[in-house]
This record gives C-alpha cells, structure tokens and sequence, in this order.
C-alpha cells in the first residue's frame, strides 16, 4: 500500500480548520442552545433557602407557635358576643293565605306593609317599650327578611339581639317580638275602634241631617193619617208628591252620604271581628333560639387564621434572616 506524502502546507489548512470548528461550537454553546441552563440557575435559590430553613429551624417553630397562640389568646381578651333572632310573620297580601280566620269572612282591609311596620319597630315610643320589657342588657336590630321573598317586600320582621350572655341574646330577641305583636296588635284595636266611633259620628250627624229634611214631609204624612174625610185625601197627598220631589235634590246626597258611611261601618264591624284572635295580623313564626356559639369568632375559627398567619410569618421569618446574613 503506498501512502501519499504528506505536504507541510496542508497539513497546517487541516489544524487550521479543526480549530475553527471547535470555535463554532463554543460559540453556539455561549449562545444558549442549552435548555436547561435557567433550571440549573434556579436550583440553588431553592437549594439557599431550604438550608437557611434547616439553619433556622427553630425561629420558623418560635414564629408559628406565637403567631397561633396569640391568635387562641384572642379569644380569651376579646369580650364575647352571642347572637339570636326571632322572626315575625306580618299579614300582607302574599303572606295572607298563611294566617288563621277566625270568622267566615277575611277583611280585605286587614294587611300590613312592611316598610310601615320598620317605621313602627324604630319608633322612640316603642323602642323605649320594648327596652323597658327586655332590658338593656342586649343591642336589638329590627330588619325585614328579604332572603325569603328576593323578588319583592318581604312578610317577616326579624328581631336579632345581640349580647354577651346567650340566654341574654336568646330572652332579648324573643321578648321583642311578643312585645312588638301584642302593641301592634293593641294599637290595631285602638285605630280602628277610634275609627268606627268617628264613623259612628259621621253617620249620627247624616241621620239627623236627613230627619231635617225631611222634617215637613214627615208634619205632611201625620196630616195625611189623621184626615178622615176621604174627600181631602187627594190633595194632600199631591202635595207631598210634588214636595218630595223638591227635596230630592238635597236629600240625595245625604243619603249616598249615610249609605257609604254605613258600608264603612260594617267593614270595620267585619275587622274587629277577625282581630279578636292576636295573631289575626302578625304572630312570631321563628321564636328564638340558645346561640351554639359565638358570634365574634370560635376556637376553631382562631386556630385557623393562626395556623395560616403562623405559616406565612414564619416562611417571612426565615426569609429575612437569610438576607441579614448575606454578605
């Protein structure tokens, strides 16, 4: 086998171009064709600072345990809350269906509204009442219960009481509402006998209006009975015809008048009725209950946020101490 010899000049364009390629590829190494550089520098960030949290071990411990037990202490500095409520259903037109008759015919009149009665409930002559029958012990809100009917007026009042004893909370909230159906109810009667004493009124006053008028025709008719000759008859009763017919004018409208005001007297008849049951108009629906707990938090609820507070105090605990002792 014979071998060509080797010439210096070539041999120098061989080296020459080996060495360019390695550059080449050095170059594109520097360039980043390299993926997994940014994970490699990642890697020690987290590297630093699980070991500052094994250094540091124990200020990450402090830190969680007086985070969380301040958040427990809190319980115990915090003065408690217990919160109740007792609902009340009122008489409206959605609600009506709902209530007891207590006679064969329902008044049409006898309904609430809602925003009257929470004008009523925050009168000062009622909050004074019901203070005075529950005591001053608890804080009563009087609100309507909108969640129950979302597309309108609500037909409950909610009564809730809080206060720093349970049975406090429990006794303030149920007596302000038997308190609030028994005054309304009260103050119902009360209206509605003063206004049929003032139809009543009204009416004596029609009456004696219209016996006026008709006060010569009444003089024409004892005439007319004690004539005993069959001959003057006629006359007399022409002449009450044409005075009848005279008065017409004024006596129509007083006996429209007198026939309104006895309808009116008879519908208000018909609700005092239907109101001698209590309840006829409002009664407590929901009487209330013992709190479970309180209000203002629980045990459970405080050891929560101090275990999350705890864990994200301690991370920062660590974290600042790392920094510090970065050169």
């Amino acid at each position: 086998m014979t071998r060509s010899p080797v010439v210096p000049g070539n041999l120098t364009a061989v080296l020459e171009t080996a060495a360019d390629e390695k550059v080449r590829m050095s170059t594109d190494r520097a360039g980043g064709v390299h993926r997994d550089a940014a994970s490699y520098d990642a890697g020690p960030g987290l590297r630093d600072y699980l070991a500052a949290l094994r250094r540091y071990w124990w200020l990450a411990l402090l830190t969680f345990l007086v985070v969380l037990a301040a958040s427990i202490a809190s319980l115990f500095v915090i003065d408690p809350v217990y919160r109740a409520q007792a609902e009340v259903l009122i008489r409206t037109e959605d609600s009506r269906q709902l209530f007891p008759r207590t006679s064969g015919t329902s008044a049409g009149a006898l309904v609430r509204s809602p925003s009257a009665e929470t004008i009523f409930v925050a009168s000062d002559e009622f909050q004074e009442l019901a203070g005075d029958e529950a005591g001053d012990e608890a804080e009563v809100e009087v609100r309507t219960a909108t969640d129950t009917n979302p597309l309108g007026e609500s037909s409950a009042l909610v009564f809730v009481a809080e206060a720093g004893d349970a049975e406090v909370a429990r006794d303030a909230a149920q007596i302000w509402a038997e308190t609030y159906v028994a005054t309304r109810h009260e103050s119902d009667v009360a209206e509605t006998t003063a206004l049929r004493e003032l139809l009543v009124g009204d009416r004596d006053a029609l009456l004696a209006q219209q016996q006026e008028i008709l006060a010569p025709l009444a003089a024409l008719d004892d005439a007319i009975a004690a004539e005993t000759d069959p001959a003057d008859l006629p006359p007399l009763i022409n002449q009450r015809v044409g005075l009848q017919r005279e008065l017409a004018p004024v006596l129509d409208p007083v006996e429209a008048d007198l026939r309104r005001v006895e309808a009116q007297i008879s519908s208000l008849d018909v609700d005092l009725r239907v109101m001698e049951d209590p309840r006829a108009l409002a009664y407590v629906s929901s009487a209330a209950e013992l709190p479970e707990g309180r209000a203002n938090g629980s045990l459970t609820q405080s050891v929560l946020v101090g275990v999350v507070a705890g864990l994200v105090l301690a991370g920062g605990a660590v974290a600042a101490a790392r920094a510090l002792r970065r050169p």
